[in-house]
Parts: C-alpha cells; structure tokens; sequence
C-alpha cells in the first residue's frame, strides 16, 4: 500500500467513524443525567508498546564535480519497509468538555537496500501534547504540540560513481498540530479516534498522524488497544554529505498496532 493512500485510509476511517458513532447516538432533546457531571479522570501509561512498519527514503542534491564542471542528476536512494519496535509513555487528563494528553515516542530504526545499496540508521524521539474542546457529541476540535529530534545515519553507495556517500544529522523540530478527536463511552470500554496534521514548515515540512484505539477499564488499570500512523518529511539543511555539505529530505514513516497498560485515578 502507498503511503498516500494509508493516510488518506486513517484519516477516511476517523471520519467515518466520527460521524457514523454522532449519527447512532441517540437524537432524543432528553438530557442525559449524567451530562456536566463526568468526573475528572486521570491515567498514567508507563507501559504502552508499539510495533510499526517503518519506511524511509532519502533525496540526495545533485552533486559537484560531473566532469566538464557541471553537476550530476539527482541521485534518490529509498529503504524497503522493515518491521521494528517502538516504546512509548504518555498520560492523559480528561474532563466532561475538555482533555489534556501527551506522550513519548522512542525509536531505534534500521534498515537497507540493494542496488543502489542504501543503509539508513535512525534514532527518532517524538514527544507530543495536545488539548482539546468538545464542539459536538464526542468530537473535539484539538491543537498542539510535536517534538522530534533524530539522530540521523545515511550511507548510499554508487558504484557507477565510484563513491561511497554519507549524511550525519542530528535535527530538532518543534510543529504546530492541529486536528479532530472523537471519544465515546460505552460500559467499561471508551473507544477514540483522531487525526491532525501540521509542521507548514515551521518546523517540518509535513506532520501527519491518526489514531484509533479502545480502552477497557479494570479497576484501576487500563487496556489500551489500538492502531496508529505518523508520517513526517523534514529539509534538514547543511548536512554533509562526502566532502561536499548539501540539505538531505528525510521521509519516514511510523505506524502499526499498539497495546498498553494504563493506572487510572
């Protein structure tokens, strides 16, 4: 699957069951009794394990030196999509109309290709807060935060060149988000799905994630099942790349099941 069409494929499903759970509700003008009512609840997830797909590519500028005192053509080298582990923290503070949450992202990323051969090492920190307003039934306009550092490894071989190239960075963006968040509580269980994106440049150039989960409550825990997505394209610039110091666009691509347990109070 493109990763265009997994995007658009999270952010139709949010959507969807957005306003397919808003239409099932009950259109009765009846008050609910509990409505203004809903305790402050408050959840801790020390424990939250994530194992995503991971995709990347890397556009590498033309290059110097081709010859007759021109440059080469772009050379562009892009991994394959290998399966990894990514550990996260987060906690989340929720009211009857407002909500609060952030959590960490920590992971540890490799991957190759052949012909050209490509190796790419990435050690990603994304840490995201966010608030949100409920507007109507469940759904709430949200904004806020995401961090990302990288430490960024790239080698890409060209035998036709006789070069070896590689690309070290060590970048740091801060983006705005925002989005749409839908929550619904049915018995024990709180089912919730989202979708925002930013970065405009700001900070990246593009910033995009989805969520969707369940949570079951036990007591004083949570179990947390869920799904997500967390596309970003960056321009990282002055990086240097051989003997020569050119901007590298870094494309990566996070997303696959998740399972956590959370402590409620």
């Amino acid at each position: 699957m493109s990763l265009s069409r997994l995007v658009c494929a999270v952010a139709f499903l949010s959507i969807s069951l957005t306003g397919t759970v808003a239409r099932g509700q009950d259109p009765s003008p009846a008050p609910d009794p509990g409505a203004g009512k809903r305790p402050l609840k408050v959840v801790i997830y020390p424990i939250l394990v994530q194992a995503p797909l991971f995709g990347a590519s890397i556009d590498l500028p033309s290059l110097p030196g081709g010859g007759a005192g021109g440059e080469r053509d772009e050379v562009r080298g892009s991994t394959d999509v290998s399966l990894n582990a990514a550990y996260l923290v987060g906690f989340l503070v929720e009211a009857n109309r407002v909500f609060v949450e952030a959590s960490g992202t920590w992971a540890d990323i490799s991957a190759d290709r052949e012909s050209p051969r490509v190796s790419l090492k990435t050690k990603t920190l994304l840490f995201e807060a966010r608030g949100g307003v409920r507007v109507f039934k469940g759904i709430s306009a949200t904004g806020g935060v995401h961090h990302l550092s990288m430490d960024l490894d790239a080698i890409l071989d060209l035998p036709s060149l006789g070069k070896t190239l590689e690309g070290r960075a060590k970048p740091g963006f801060w983006d705005p988000m925002i989005g749409v968040d839908w929550r619904g509580q049915f018995g024990r269980w709180e089912l919730q799905t989202a979708f925002e994106g930013g970065g405009f440049g700001v900070g990246t150039d593009v910033d995009l994630s989805g969520t969707v989960r369940a949570d079951y409550r036990i007591g004083w825990f949570d179990m947390r099942f869920g799904y997500a997505i967390n596309h970003l394209e960056a321009t990282i610039l002055d990086v240097n790349i051989g003997s020569f110091q050119r901007q590298m666009v870094v494309k990566q691509t996070l997303h696959g099941p998740s399972i956590g347990i959370g402590i409620a109070f």
